[in-house]
């Protein structure tokens, strides 16, 4: 069984080039705009689940004149194109974004407020399996995502 957690999307080796961004871009149906590139780049940069403020911040430190508003929508539109995600944080009242469109689940520290991604095949597996033997009248799932709330406790 594997099963993983990961707090960080971040893997400076692996940081995708220009060329990279642009087809990435381009996959999506988005044109490869300035702005657009240096959002998807700070995205894909930054640790975690980044808030908009948090984007904006890192782009801010390149470009000035991008202003907060431009990139809540282009992380708007990164989301309806399928290149990241909104998540909801611990307390609701914030939206972040996640680069990370694979399957996989989200814990939820109330005390840190942290968003950890957990991934575990057989529990999708058994989630699957369960709404296979329901039946969902009139509805066919297509993915799923939970979010589970508690609080990270001290290794043992």
């Amino acid at each position: 069984m594997s099963v993983s957690f990961s707090t960080d999307h971040t893997h400076t080796h692996d940081l995708p080039s220009p060329a990279q961004l642009r087809d990435r871009l381009a996959r999506a149906g988005l044109r490869a705009t300035r702005q657009r590139l240096l959002i998807l780049e700070c995205l894909l940069t930054l640790p975690g689940h980044p808030t908009a403020e948090q984007v904006h911040r890192q782009v801010t430190e390149r470009e000035a004149s991008i202003s907060l508003g431009t990139v809540y929508k282009t992380l708007d539109s990164f989301v309806a194109a399928g290149l990241t995600r909104r998540v909801a944080s611990a307390e609701g009242s914030s939206r972040r974004y996640d680069a990370d469109c694979t399957e996989h689940h989200h814990l939820f520290c109330t005390d840190t407020q942290e968003i950890i991604d957990y991934c575990d095949p057989q529990l999708d597996a058994l989630i699957r399996e369960f709404f296979e033997a329901r039946g969902l009248q009139n509805f066919q799932p297509h993915s799923f995502s939970l979010h589970v709330r508690g609080c990270k406790v001290a290794s043992k």
